[in-house]
């Protein structure tokens, strides 16, 4: 008899919790939840099922990663745990990292069904876990003056080797406001300025700015709530 698609994904995460449990993991059964709390950090993985479900056909989801304060109220990182890339995706890949010999990743469902893609999906999870997400989780407790720094400078990099400034990047200013100095907030502000793909980006934040600083007022503009930030902090950003 197969199981159902929500009790084969509570099996699962059953199973990643072994691998996370000599951390200091624990696995919520009721929530398919795996956490951890820390003095300082609050670190969690959970799944997400896909709707289209159905037991004995296909059975996929997302494993959602995150970490927040000891409170759970300011939230500091988060990301979907990714594949290693595939061959399929290999070529789309390459136009974003050149470099052949790095592992690159990419961030969708993973299969469960049947057997066979179950087992080769564990065998991938546990891989990453162990290799790329528990050393990323650990440098939060054990490492935590000099991740700021490389927090500041390249972004938090749990998965891939060289950070992407594009659409979907977000300055990590939870972190580096609460851990690190005025001049890392500086340096992670300056870098996405100068980094971002899109030409647009860096115009509307100079404009905001400009604006601002001739009190101003800021509309139709994606970049206001960074804008605001650098007045408030008094920033200091090369153009």
């Amino acid at each position: 008899m197969e199981l159902q698609p929500k009790n084969l994904i509570i099996y699962v995460m059953s199973q990643i919790a072994e691998i996370m449990k000599p951390d200091g993991f624990q696995y919520l059964k009721s929530k398919s939840e795996i956490t951890k709390k820390t003095n300082a950090f609050i670190f969690k993985i959970w799944p997400q099922s896909n709707r289209n479900n159905k037991g004995g056909e296909t059975v996929e989801m997302i494993i959602h990663c995150s970490v927040s304060d000891n409170s759970d109220n300011t939230f500091f990182w988060g990301k979907t745990l990714a594949h290693l890339t595939t061959e399929q995706c290999e070529l789309n890949w390459m136009k974003l990292f050149p470099n052949p010999n790095a592992k690159q990743y990419q961030h969708n469902w993973w299969e469960l069904y049947p057997k066979e893609k179950y087992e080769k999906t564990l065998k991938s999870i546990n891989e990453i876990i162990k290799l790329k997400l528990l050393p990323f989780f650990r440098r939060f407790e054990n490492d935590l003056e000099n991740f700021v720094v490389d927090v500041s400078e390249n972004g938090f990099c749990a998965f891939g080797e060289e950070q992407v400034y594009d659409a979907g990047y977000n300055i990590p200013i939870e972190f580096i406001l609460k851990y690190g100095t005025k001049n890392q907030l500086n340096i992670a502000f300056q870098n996405y300025y100068d980094r971002h793909q899109l030409d647009f980006v860096k115009t509307n934040m100079k404009k905001a700015v400009e604006l601002l600083m001739e009190g101003k007022e800021v509309k139709n503009n994606g970049e206001k709530d960074y804008a605001e930030f650098i007045i408030k902090h008094e920033l200091k950003l090369k153009w």
